[in-house]
């Protein structure tokens, strides 16, 4: 037992087997005192060592697994600092509940996971409204540039390239700041040369090469391929699903938003609407704003009217025009109010503006493409 205090060799009686005790040192100053059992034990006598410091053991190995509640005694109640602090029983049942607890994030992320399409229950799981309006309030980090850190204008397509090299979205600022410097040829951010934009053969092997190395946004692209029949490949609208399926198991949000797409319209696979709404909600919550956008106009067929301008609350203000625009509609109808309005300009004006760059205005007006 040791006892705190300002003077040496003050004993503190404790009748309570090991609990915090109370004492008071010789010049009337408070000390306390606490069962040290489970600390590291101090070899040494009264006089200095040669080295002048403290020798510790460290804990045994049968103390260690008393402490994180592998292999304690069931009756192991005692206190690691005093009464007022948990007992090794208890640490160590909070060790396994915070394991448990991380396995349970673990789990619930695979469970996010697309299993097979011919599986009923296939899809992310469901979400609450609440979880739904909270989340994905900003771009998903594939909106921003990789060279300049800037989120790109939606549409984004407009205002950036998509690499096949790398598959990286660069803006259309950083990709006229290469050209001036006599760099057109290659690629912006993994200085690659880029094969012609016809050389079909040359431009699908490295895409194909990317989806072998589970590339999510190339195996997204070459969905997009299959199903439109670019590139040189022949339209099989069954590949597509399979391939949009994979890019989705590895979280590519334009997978799930085109995946919804196609169990809306019940191409290529059996309508499921249940399907659709869980790919775009998931979508949705991790800032994507086409899937946020598409959500909204569920809603508002439905008659849902204020939960469709929450919904195109949170994409106007990601700097989605359209969506402001459905507001203004839905404040000209009544639907919404003035200030709903006003706030979603508010929002627009100001994404807009975390957009801009003087590279991205002179790119702009030449119209550099």
């Amino acid at each position: 037992m040791f006892v705190f205090g300002s003077a040496p060799n003050v004993s503190a009686p404790c009748n309570d087997g090991g609990g915090l005790a109370s004492s008071a040192s010789t010049d009337g100053i408070p000390s306390f005192s606490f069962d040290a059992s489970f600390l590291p034990a101090v070899e040494g006598d009264d006089t200095a060592s040669d080295a002048g410091a403290f020798k510790f053991n460290p804990p045994s190995a049968r103390d260690l697994s008393e402490a994180t509640g592998d292999g304690a005694e069931a009756g192991d109640t005692t206190p690691l600092f005093g009464s007022t602090f948990r007992s090794k029983r208890d640490v160590g049942a909070g060790v396994k509940n915070r394991r448990t607890q991380k396995e349970g994030l673990r789990q619930h992320s695979l469970d996010a996971v697309l299993t097979s399409p011919g599986v009923p229950t296939a899809g992310p799981p469901p979400v609450s409204e609440e979880e739904l309006m909270n989340s994905g309030h900003e771009l998903h980090e594939s909106y921003t540039c990789p060279l300049c850190c800037l989120p790109v204008a939606l549409p984004a397509p407009k205002h950036s390239k998509f690499k096949l090299c790398c598959m990286k979205r660069v803006c259309d600022g950083c990709i006229l700041a290469l050209y001036q410097r006599g760099m057109g040829d290659t690629c912006p951010f993994c200085r690659t040369t880029i094969p012609n934009s016809d050389n079909d053969a040359a431009l699908l092997a490295l895409v194909r090469k990317r989806v072998d190395a589970k590339d999510p946004e190339a195996t997204e692209f070459l969905a997009g391929a299959y199903y439109s029949g670019d590139r040189g490949l022949q339209q099989d609208i069954p590949r597509a699903i399979e391939l949009w399926t994979e890019a989705a198991r590895l979280d590519d949000l334009d997978a799930h938003y085109r995946l919804g797409c196609r169990y809306y319209r019940g191409e290529g696979v059996e309508k499921d609407m249940e399907r659709c709404i869980r790919h775009w909600q998931h979508a949705a919550m991790l800032g994507h704003p086409g899937s946020r956008i598409l959500l909204g106009v569920l809603e508002y067929k439905r008659g849902n009217h204020e939960v469709a301008v929450q919904h195109w609350m949170i994409s106007a203000k990601m700097g989605d025009e359209d969506s402001l625009n459905r507001i203004k509609a839905m404040f000209m109808k009544g639907h919404a109010t003035k200030a709903q309005y006003a706030e979603a300009l508010k929002g627009y004006q100001s994404a807009l503006e975390e957009t801009k760059s003087p590279q991205r205005e002179e790119a702009k007006k030449i119209q550099w493409k």
